[in-house]
């Protein structure tokens, strides 16, 4: 394939240049990186207060400057919550420092459930993401980019969906045509009615879910809410397949 034909101009190349640009290491990440043994509860009790200065002074490249940019966006939430996403910005960079490594997997850890409950979505896609890069064994690194790819994927498909102006939770209707395009790659469409492609992806990540108790509360609550809102495709697939037989 000539590199005209690349969907994306320059092809993986580009791509790999373009992510690589994006993960240089911050500049001074032992300023805010706390010590090993803090106090996860204090910290988790504690209030961000608004800062006195904007958070989106200095250059991108500290790390400093990235902390306030977070402080800024969660004032008023718990602190854990910024140390938390300020070790996945350290993590997603080159060459993270291994202490940032061992608090974050401390963090949900000690303080899963409280994590699981409370952050919105974008920081429990993130976390995902950053246990697929960082997890301490196979099951967390697995289950982490099982998420992040799940997740990812639903909003990249809905996100296409949503510009046709139909919520998520309305199916669209049936054609009647015996003539369906092909999908992407040739590939055998999916069986509507009696396909369970979407079950076993599902179950596959359950099970992962259960196999590590320090990922396991990320696993549970990102899970629960595939299974419970009815405005992804998941949703609308299984209104599609109908109620099943008894």
């Amino acid at each position: 394939m000539s590199g005209a034909d690349h969907i994306y101009p320059g092809g993986f190349d580009q791509l790999m240049r373009d992510f690589e640009r994006r993960c240089r290491s911050f500049k001074q990440v032992d300023a805010v990186i706390p010590p090993a043994d803090i106090d996860l509860d204090a910290l988790h009790q504690e209030k961000l207060p608004q800062l006195a200065q904007p958070g989106a002074e200095g250059s991108p490249r500290y790390a400093q400057a990235k902390w306030a940019r977070l402080h800024a966006e969660l004032e008023g939430e718990s602190a854990l919550f910024l140390l938390h996403a300020m070790l996945i910005a350290i993590l997603r960079r080159r060459d993270p420092p291994a202490e940032a490594v061992t608090l974050f997997i401390r963090v949900w850890r000690e303080k899963g459930d409280a994590m699981a409950g409370e952050l919105p979505v974008r920081w429990l896609i993130s976390a995902a993401t950053t246990f697929a890069d960082h997890g301490a064994n196979g099951d967390q690194r697995a289950l982490g980019m099982g998420l992040s790819l799940l997740f990812d994927l639903i909003k990249l498909h809905d996100s296409e969906r949503r510009l046709t102006g139909k919520p998520g939770n309305e199916l669209f209707r049936r054609r009647r045509s015996r003539v369906r395009p092909s999908l992407a790659f040739d590939m055998a469409p999916y069986a509507i009615r009696g396909g369970d492609l979407d079950r076993n992806m599902l179950a596959r990540l359950w099970r992962l879910s259960r196999q590590d108790t320090t990922i396991r509360p990320l696993g549970k609550r990102m899970l629960e809410m595939v299974m419970t809102d009815n405005r992804s495709i998941f949703a609308r697939t299984q209104r599609l397949k109908g109620p099943k037989p008894q």
